[in-house]
C-alpha cells in the first residue's frame, strides 16, 4: 500500500488489510488506539507484541518507554520492515524479536512476565490456533497480575465481527480473564480483575454498522526479564 514521509502504508493477507485505512482511521491512528486500550504503559513495563506484522504496534510502544519483545512467523515480513521507514526502530536493536508460531513461543515464557501484550494475529482461518482458548491460557500464566491485555479482533459492530468478539469473550472468560469489548479499537481488552475500558476507548452501545469489518479477523470457530522464547538464529528451519 501507499508509502511516504507522512504516509504509514499498510500490508495485505490473503487479500485482508493488516490497518485500517481509508474509513477514518488510518494505519498510525489505528496503532495509537491499540495502545491506548491498553494505556496507561509505564516506562520499562514489559510489553508484548504478538504478530509483528509491520511493527508499528512495536516501534510505537517502544517510543513510548516500553521494553518490547515482538514475536512474528513470517520472515517476509520483516523484510518489508526493512523497506518501511515507518518500522525503522525495530532494526534500532532494542526491540527483542523472536520467530515462530506465536502459540509456540509464549509457551518457553517464564510465568507473570508481561505487564501488557497484544495480539493481532490473521484471520482464524489463517491462525485458528491464536483464537483458542488453550493459546489465552497460555496469556494468562505470562501475564502480571495487574498487567492488560488487546486483541485485535475487526469491527465488532459488523455482522461478522459480532460473531469474533463474542467467540474470543468467551473464551477469554473460560480461562479466569475478565474481558470487555472496546468498540473504538476495534478490540477485546482483558485482565486479571476486572476490565475497565479507558475513558477514550468507551463507545455507545453496538449497533449495526453499514461498513466493512476490517477483513483480517471475520472467521471464528464458534523487573524481571521474561524466559525468551527461540531467536531468529534458532528458527532457520522454519524458512
Amino acid at each position: 500500500m501507499p508509502s511516504g514521509e507522512r504516509t504509514w502504508p499498510t500490508a495485505l493477507i490473503a487479500g485482508f488489510s493488516m490497518h485500517r485505512f481509508g474509513v477514518g482511521v488510518d494505519p498510525k491512528e489505528d496503532t495509537e488506539k491499540k495502545l491506548g486500550a491498553v494505556a496507561p504503559i509505564r516506562k520499562n513495563a514489559r510489553l508484548l507484541d504478538i504478530c509483528t506484522g509491520l511493527a508499528y504496534t512495536s516501534c510505537m510502544a517502544h517510543a513510548r518507554g516500553a521494553d518490547v519483545t515482538t514475536i512474528e512467523l513470517d520472515r517476509t515480513m520483516t523484510k518489508m520492515c526493512r523497506m518501511n521507514p515507518h518500522s525503522k526502530a525495530l532494526f534500532e536493536g532494542e526491540i527483542e524479536q523472536l520467530y515462530g508460531n506465536g502459540a509456540d513461543v509464549v509457551k518457553t515464557f517464564e510465568d507473570s512476565c508481561f505487564d501488557v501484550i497484544i495480539t493481532d494475529p490473521p484471520t482464524f482461518a489463517l491462525a485458528g490456533e491464536l483464537y483458542s482458548a488453550e493459546f489465552y491460557a497460555d496469556l494468562k500464566r505470562i501475564l502480571r497480575p495487574k498487567g492488560k491485555l488487546y486483541h485485535y479482533i475487526g469491527d465488532p459492530k459488523s455482522a461478522s465481527g459480532s460473531g469474533v468478539a463474542a467467540g474470543v469473550v468467551r473464551r477469554l472468560k473460560q480461562v479466569g480473564f475478565d474481558a470487555a469489548i472496546d468498540y473504538d479499537a476495534h478490540g477485546i481488552v482483558a485482565a486479571h480483575d476486572r476490565v475497565r475500558l479507558n475513558r477514550t476507548s468507551k463507545d455507545k452501545s453496538p449497533r449495526k454498522s453499514s461498513s466493512k469489518s476490517r477483513g483480517r479477523r471475520v472467521d471464528d470457530a464458534s523487573t524481571r526479564r521474561p524466559r525468551r522464547g527461540r531467536r531468529p538464529e534458532d528458527f532457520e528451519d522454519d524458512e
